[in-house]
C-alpha cells in the first residue's frame, strides 16, 4: 500500500484586489487574498504546496490559437464563452487593447477579445514568475473553474455563477467534490482515504471570506473559482490536450482538469 500523505494544494483566481488563494492543507481549508503573483508563489512555498492551479493562461502561442482553449470550449458546450482564447505572446508588449488585438490578428487571423485583454496584466505577472523561477514551473499549472465544476458535476453547469442559483449550484458541487476526494503528492500516486483527510468545508470558507472582504475587491465568483481549483488540485489531473506543446519560452500550453470523467493523468 502506498504511503499516505497529505499534500497541500492551492487554487488561485484573479480578483480586483489581486489574487484569491484557497489553500487546502493539513490544518484544513483557508482563503487568503494577496496583491500579486509573487505573493501567490511565496504563499505556495510557505505552505509547501505540491500543486497550484490558477485560472490564467500559461504558455502563450506565437501563431494560431491554443489547442487547449479549443478543446476546453468544446467540452463546455453552451458554456464555451467562459473560456477566452489566450493572446499571442507578442500581445503582452502592447499598451492598448487595439495594439494587442492587431498583434493577435496579424499572427492568428483573429483579434483579441476585450475580456482577454483585461487578463493581460495578470498574464504578465504569472508569466514573469514562471520564467524567473524554474521550481514554480513544476508546481504551478493552468486550470479553468468551469471545467473543474463540469468534471465534478458530470456535465457543464448551465446556471451562470453570477446568479444566486448559479452560486448555490456550485456550492452543491463543491460539497460533492469535497467528499472522498483524493489527496495527491508531487506527481505520484499517493492518496489517502476521506477519513484521514483534513476538513474541506468549502461553504464555510466561502462564507467567511465574503464576511471579511469587500465585493469591490473580491467578487463572490472569484472565491468559488479559487475553491473549486483547490478541490481539483487535490485530485489526479488530466491535461487538455493530452500531449501538450510548449511555447517559445518553454512553458506548457495546457489546461489541467480533475481526472474524474477524463482520461490522462498528469
Amino acid at each position: 500500500m502506498p504511503q499516505r500523505c497529505v499534500s497541500p494544494a492551492v487554487g488561485v483566481d484573479g480578483c480586483r484586489a489581486g489574487w484569491v488563494c484557497a489553500v487546502a492543507a493539513a490544518n484544513g481549508l483557508s482563503v487568503r487574498v494577496v496583491a500579486d503573483f509573487d505573493a501567490v508563489w511565496d504563499l505556495a512555498r510557505e505552505c509547501d504546496a505540491d500543486r497550484v492551479l490558477v485560472d490564467i493562461p500559461i504558455g502563450l502561442p506565437d501563431a494560431a490559437r491554443r489547442a487547449c482553449d479549443r478543446e476546453a470550449r468544446e467540452r463546455l458546450g453552451s458554456r464555451a464563452a467562459t473560456v477566452f482564447f489566450a493572446p499571442v505572446r507578442a500581445a503582452l508588449d502592447a499598451d492598448t487593447h487595439e495594439a494587442a488585438s492587431a498583434a493577435n490578428r496579424e499572427r492568428t487571423g483573429f483579434g483579441l477579445s476585450i475580456q482577454a485583454w483585461h487578463l493581460v496584466p495578470k498574464i504578465r505577472e504569472v508569466d514573469g514568475v514562471l520564467r524567473q523561477t524554474p521550481r514554480a514551473r513544476q508546481r504551478v499549472f493552468e486550470s479553468h473553474p468551469e471545467l473543474a465544476f463540469a468534471a465534478f458535476a458530470g456535465e457543464p453547469l448551465s446556471e451562470p455563477k453570477s446568479t444566486p442559483e448559479g452560486r448555490a449550484r456550485r456550492l452543491d458541487v463543491l460539497r460533492t467534490a469535497s467528499a472522498g476526494s483524493e489527496v495527491v503528492g508531487d506527481g505520484d500516486d499517493r492518496s489517502e482515504d476521506a477519513t484521514d483527510q483534513p476538513e474541506f468545508d468549502a461553504e464555510r470558507a466561502y462564507r467567511e471570506t465574503l464576511d471579511r472582504t469587500l465585493r469591490r475587491d473580491v467578487a463572490r465568483d472569484d472565491v468559488l473559482d479559487a475553491l473549486v481549483l483547490a478541490a481539483a488540485a487535490r485530485r489526479p489531473l488530466a491535461t487538455l490536450p493530452s500531449d501538450p506543446p510548449t511555447d517559445a519560452v518553454g512553458l506548457e500550453m495546457a489546461i489541467r482538469v480533475p481526472r474524474v470523467a477524463l482520461g490522462s493523468e498528469s
